[in-house]
Parts: C-alpha cells; sequence; structure tokens
C-alpha cells in the first residue's frame, strides 16, 4: 500500500512543482511585507494549505479506483463526512482569510460554528472526559463535554495560527505529530499522506516560495483535534497529559500572550512579535530559533516519556518554557 501511496503522491504533484509560477500567479494569494511583523523581502505565496488540501482531496478520490482504503479509521459514513466536510469548512474559512483578512471575531464565529454543526452530526467527537495517566478514575465533563470540546479545537486551532511564524517551525511540527501518531497506530494512511505533503511544503517554504497561510494551519489543526480526540476517545490510548505535552510549545506560549495581551488592555487575538520564537529570532536569527524551537519540543517530548512521574514532566515542561522566555525576554 505504501508504494502505491509515494508512486501516487509523485506522480499528481509533477504538475505542481513544474507549474508552481503559474499556479501561484493564477491564484494570487500572498503575504505582503509590512516591515512591522512581516519581513520578507518580497510577497510570498500563502500556498502551503492548498498543497496539503490537493493532496488530501485527491487521495481520497482516487481511493475509489485504487483501494487505498482511507475508511480504515472511519467506523461509518457520518464519521467519513464530519473528518471530510470538517477539512474542507476550514480550508474555505482559512482560504477566505488569507485572501480578504477575517477579522479575528468574524474567524472566531464562524471556527465555533463549524465545530459545533462537526459534533452534534458525529458525538464520538465530543470530549465526555479526561483520563490522565496519574489519576485512577477519569474526570467526567458531563453538562461541559460540548463547550470543552468546541473550547478546546478552537484554541488549538488558534494556537497552532500563532505558533506559524518562521519558516520551517509549523511544518516541522506537524511532520513530528504525525510520525508520533504514526507510530502509535492511529490513522496512519492520512499520517502519510500529510507527511508527504507537509515535506513537498517545506522544500518550497525553504526556499522563501510559500506560507502555510491560515488555510494550511486550520485544516492541519483540524484534524491533529481530529485525531487526538477520536484516539483518547476510542481506547484510552493517548492520555490528556500527552495531549499536553504533544501540543505544550504552541500551547503555552499562546496562553502567556492572551494574558499579558488582556492585561494590558489589548485584543487577545492581535498580532504581535511577542511569540517566543520571534525572541528568540531577534537575537539570535532563524536558524537559532527554528534549532531551539524544534530541540524544546523534542526535549519536551523526550521528559514525558523517561521520567515516571508524569506531572513532574509537565512542571519540568512548563518551567523549561519559563526559563527560555526569562533568558530571551525584550529587555
Amino acid at each position: 500500500m505504501y508504494e502505491k501511496i509515494l508512486l501516487l503522491f509523485i506522480a499528481i504533484n509533477i504538475p505542481i512543482v513544474f507549474f508552481y509560477n503559474q499556479l501561484v500567479k493564477f491564484i494570487n494569494i500572498n503575504d505582503i511585507p509590512d516591515n512591522i511583523r512581516k519581513f520578507q523581502k518580497k510577497r510570498v505565496p500563502l500556498f502551503g494549505g492548498i498543497l496539503i488540501f490537493y493532496n488530501l482531496f485527491i487521495f481520497f478520490f482516487i481511493d475509489y479506483f485504487f483501494n487505498l482504503n482511507p475508511y480504515e479509521y472511519f467506523f461509518d459514513t457520518r464519521e467519513y463526512f464530519v473528518f471530510f466536510f470538517g477539512t474542507l469548512g476550514f480550508f474555505i474559512i482559512g482560504l477566505y482569510d488569507d485572501k480578504y483578512n477575517l477579522s479575528a471575531k468574524n474567524k472566531l464565529i464562524l471556527n465555533s460554528f463549524l465545530i459545533l454543526f462537526l459534533v452534534l452530526i458525529d458525538d464520538t467527537l465530543v470530549i465526555n472526559n479526561l483520563h490522565f495517566s496519574f489519576l485512577s478514575n477519569p474526570i467526567e465533563l458531563r453538562n461541559f463535554s460540548y463547550p470543552f470540546t468546541i473550547l478546546s479545537i478552537l484554541l488549538f486551532i488558534n494556537a497552532l495560527n500563532m505558533f506559524d511564524g518562521i519558516n520551517l517551525q509549523s511544518g516541522v511540527y506537524c511532520v513530528l505529530l504525525f510520525v508520533f501518531l504514526s507510530t502509535k497506530e492511529f490513522y496512519v494512511f492520512i499520517n502519510l499522506i500529510l507527511i508527504l505533503s507537509l515535506v513537498l511544503f517545506l522544500i518550497f517554504n525553504y526556499m522563501n516560495r510559500a506560507y502555510l497561510g491560515d488555510a494550511g494551519t486550520q485544516v492541519l489543526a483540524f484534524i491533529i483535534s481530529y485525531i487526538l480526540i477520536k484516539s483518547h476517545n476510542s481506547s484510552n490510548s493517548i492520555t490528556p497529559d500527552e495531549i499536553f505535552v504533544i501540543l505544550s510549545l504552541p500551547g503555552i506560549d499562546m496562553f502567556r500572550l492572551f494574558i499579558f495581551r488582556i492585561i494590558r488592555g489589548e485584543h487577545p487575538f492581535k498580532a504581535d512579535r511577542n511569540h517566543i520564537h520571534h525572541l528568540i529570532l531577534d537575537k539570535l536569527g532563524l536558524t537559532m530559533a527554528f534549532s531551539i524551537i524544534q530541540g524544546v519540543i523534542i526535549v519536551n517530548f523526550s521528559l514525558y516519556y523517561f521520567l515516571q512521574n508524569k506531572i513532574l514532566s509537565i512542571f519540568f515542561i512548563v518551567l523549561f518554557y519559563l526559563l527560555l522566555l526569562l533568558i530571551f525576554k525584550k529587555k
């Protein structure tokens, strides 16, 4: 099966590679430098999300003829519909935002209604309890299940969007996530398509010829959220504390920025250059910022899986982030 997927991936992406310049010129959705937050020398196509969605769509379509079996993790047509419609919905919202700059309020409303629609159709996407590895009994959410689920997905979408601040960073992070999920045999087919798509995107991103854009971060955040929630709900094979570790760096950074913006009387969704990667970038440059961020992610994983005391490992992960913040804070 994997050989088929690789050959098909190469075949359907050859036109993208050879006609890339014509394609991005025709689509004409670009990230434009403003010398405030965006310091690239020229406009860069926001093509990452389009590339990822294109590959997902083509693979699921071709399955009808080549039997690649994306249904192996969908128990019924309803689950398949929710996954595909959710991916399509978040892609459209993100693409519209990339093109026309949706306000934070309008994007929040659209994302909230889309998530509500999805969880009402498929209640197996609802987080009903939290079964931490260090607790003998799960925490039952009861009447808070739906609000908690909607809020969790919204927060991760926003966290990944905020994390997508320097070249390669969010792309490599997502590749690591999908590799990790594949080692646990969660949605391997989908993970493989996304890994291949992200590797191709990262080549363009490295050359500063493509950014993920909101279309990319929205699609990736939804799919990651979907896989994590389904895996937690179906067999508790991934715990909430594991999920915290997986999402810790973008998540903690987002909450810090939210809190400080609110304290300063600013809108919590206001864009700025106070993210942890920006602080490191301003002092050490792009290469070191990228290397340190990826190193922190690997250290977080290592702390969690090598320390027996999971609460202690989470404490060290938060402490490590605070130390980074102290070292690289603005004067």
